[in-house]
């Protein structure tokens, strides 16, 4: 029997204006066309989010998935998929221990949703096909989650056509600030934030006219870094994906794309794709540059340029949002001369010293790309500073090159352009920075450094029942299909409901403050991003039978490591606890997360599984959901919600209502209701789902009353 809860708080609870995001939407942003990218089309500059909210401690903003046409470079304008008609979308600026409230809006006409990559924040916010439906066509989704760590983040969706969608245009970029940063600055250690750029670089293909289409994905008289000549990468090329062999969003064959369209990019089996046409920074094309990185050249007419001064400090908060490429970064100055780019964070906030990475380490680990060099694959992200030093003159450029990312070498790249800085003459400053310059460590907060294991994974075969899933503490990532310990994973619910999703047989459970120590194998030629939601990791080493180690020689939280072929990735990992959505009540680290290779279409063919915080017996966690984001009433007026629940263990669940009364009518459905009184009443509602054992789960929607 489920039990009726009522819970009646204070008309003085929070009060947060959850439909004028909405009313902005309505009025200002549903169009369209645009001819501009991101900030007017500059490459070098990102807006930021509109904040609705009289909280100093809440971020409150509305993000709309909308058709737009951009300028992606070089008068190339693109049909694109995008947030608030922008690629990227708009950036979150935040600090730690700030709310954000997202109210999103569904424009397209594919269904999809949000994930918000690297954020440790309650189950039911993190946007994959284990935390939520996909929000259709017209519909809405609210999203509600606070940040706990500091680092460059970003999001994207996470669903049924993700590969497509981010490859069209929809990603953007969050920044929550180290709350070390500010005394660094003062003391002149790192550029301020006037001295500091976001680049969300990607990449993108753009249908020509029938019968125009590109054979070849690159010129092959483009500098490559492997060679002199540039070898034709295989099919699929541009021709194919948007004329000859074109596929819908879920992979099977359609008509033709129209000249400026972006093609879909992901097909229903294993197969070869092949990265974007053009290198994007920003949703901007920078422009070519003549010649290589060794012997740079004149710059394009149209090239976009960042102006700097010698001597000076330049920070760069360089994200991949590229669904396949890896970015292989140098920077040369007007004579090829090299340039390090000096790595002081990235992935969880400022390191305890600089670092300069690349090269061949002093155990002799190859890491195939230059010291000096920014490596970053998909999904990685780099908080990097450069100097630009004090005899620079003319254009510095930073460049991608090709990298040695498969089985069989290089992926076969051009060198191309992500950013020009024009030297517009000397500056009063003398910035410098290198390897071992202190952060973290000249403040005295030094990275938490995760200590030795707690706990092991659980065995799922003890439970009662049994669930699939492996006991095993080192994790296998295959090739020939795609797939965990020779599992391949699914991105999809057989019903379409999240919550009937079955756990799949490579599945790893999980206790709830467990510190672990766990491994990833690479069992292929190739390299994979190895992602785990929700939990920050802390890598330790890279290892292989007869082969050369790798051991981090510094503290850092993330959770994107890249694991080159056939060696082990060893890591731990603390199952640390969060609110729910309420940002209150405990239990916000039980539930699935997936764990996958972040290349795209690897995830989505297979090379995918879930870490499933569980009680030490197995037992899950319920869940609950609302049937829609808001309703709005006019004082007076009797407000209504209906839901549904499920305990994926068959548990006996109790329903409570932050306000109102939730009231059980069977079959796993729930309404809810509440007499208003006045526009003071307008706040979010949570319905909270208590199993037997007291695991919880919430679902929210916004009440407005007029």
């Amino acid at each position: 029997m489920i039990a009726l809860i009522l819970q009646r708080h204070g008309r003085v609870a929070l009060i947060v204006s959850v439909l004028m995001g909405l009313l902005i939407v309505g009025v200002g942003v549903r169009w369209t066309k645009s001819t501009l990218a991101t900030s007017g089309g500059d490459p070098y500059s990102v807006p930021t989010v509109v904040n609705t909210s009289w909280d100093p401690n809440v971020v409150e903003t509305t993000l709309t998935a909308q058709f737009a046409t951009v300028d992606v470079g070089n008068g190339l304008m693109a049909n694109v998929e995008t947030y608030n008609g922008m690629v990227p979308g708009p950036q979150f600026r935040l600090t730690v221990g700030q709310t954000v409230i997202v109210h999103f809006v569904n424009q397209i006409d594919k269904p999809t949703g949000i994930h918000w990559h690297g954020i440790e924040y309650d189950n039911d916010s993190d946007g994959t096909p284990l935390t939520q439906n996909q929000v259709p066509p017209g519909k809405t989704f609210l999203y509600k989650f606070k940040v706990k760590r500091p680092g460059i983040f970003w999001y994207h969706p996470h669903h049924h056509s993700s590969t497509n969608q981010i490859f069209k245009g929809l990603y953007g970029t969050i920044v929550v600030t180290d709350p070390n940063e500010a005394l660094l600055i003062k003391q002149g250690v790192i550029p301020s934030e006037s001295l500091t750029r976001t680049l969300a670089l990607s990449d993108v293909t753009v249908c020509k006219a029938s019968g125009s289409n590109d054979a070849a994905t690159y010129d092959p008289s483009l500098p490559w870094v492997g060679g002199p000549t540039l070898p034709a990468q295989p099919p699929p090329t541009p021709k194919d994906i948007c004329e000859t062999s074109p596929l819908d969003e879920d992979g099977n064959a359609r008509g033709a794309f129209a000249a400026g369209d972006v093609p879909n990019i992901q097909s229903n089996s294993s197969g070869r794709e092949n990265e974007g046409q053009t290198v994007l920074t920003n949703g901007k094309n920078v422009g070519g540059r003549a010649g290589s990185p060794s012997a740079p050249g004149a710059l394009a007419a149209s090239a976009s340029t960042l102006p700097v001064f010698a001597g000076q400090g330049l920070r760069l908060r360089i994200g991949n949002a590229a669904a396949i490429r890896f970015f292989r970064l140098r920077l040369t100055d007007n004579s090829g001369t090299q340039i390090p780019l000096v790595r002081i964070g990235g992935q969880g906030g400022l390191l305890d010293a600089a670092v300069v990475e690349g090269g061949v380490t002093g155990s002799g680990f190859d890491t195939h790309y230059d010291s000096g060099e920014i490596l970053l694959g998909p999904g990685d992200r780099a908080d990097v500073v450069v100097v630009i030093p004090h005899t620079a003159t003319g254009v510095l450029t930073l460049w991608t090159e090709d990298f040695k990312r498969t089985g069989m070498g290089f992926a076969d790249l051009p060198t191309v352009p992500v950013a020009h800085l024009q030297v517009k003459g000397p500056s009063p400053w003398n910035y410098k920075i290198s390897a071992g310059t202190q952060l973290r460590a000249a403040t005295g907060q030094l990275v938490e450094a995760l200590g030795a294991a707690t706990g092991t994974l659980l065995d799922p075969s003890t439970f009662s029942p049994a669930k699939p899933g492996k006991s095993s503490q080192d994790i296998k990532l295959n090739n020939q299909p795609l797939a965990v310990d020779g599992v391949i994973g699914s991105h999809d619910s057989p019903t379409g409901d999240f919550r009937d999703a079955p756990h799949m047989g490579s599945a790893r459970y999980a206790k709830m403050l467990d510190i672990l120590e766990l491994t990833v194998t690479n069992t292929t030629g190739s390299y994979h991003p190895f992602h785990l939601h929700g939990f920050s990791h802390q890598a330790l080493d890279l290892t292989k039978s007869g082969s050369p180690t790798y051991t981090w020689a510094y503290n850092e939280f993330r959770d994107n490591t890249l694991v080159p072929p056939l060696y082990t990735l060893r890591f731990r990992v603390r199952l640390d606890e969060r609110p729910l959505i309420d940002g209150v009540t405990p239990g916000g680290g039980l539930g699935r997360w997936m764990f996958h290779c972040h290349i795209f279409f690897h995830a989505t063919n297979g090379m995918l599984s879930e870490f499933d915080v569980v009680d030490p017996n197995g037992n899950e966690k319920p869940y609950v959901n609302a049937d829609d984001t808001s309703v709005t009433v006019t004082a007076g007026q009797m407000a209504s919600m209906t839901g549904s629940y499920k305990d994926p263990d068959g548990d006996t669940v109790t329903l409570a209502a932050s306000l109102g009364t939730v009231t059980d009518i069977g079959g796993g459905k729930w309404t809810w209701n509440f007499t208003t009184y006045s526009p003071g009443d307008s706040q979010l509602v949570y319905i909270t789902a208590t199993d037997a054992f007291g695991n919880v789960d919430q679902a929210v929607f916004a009440l407005q009353v007029n």
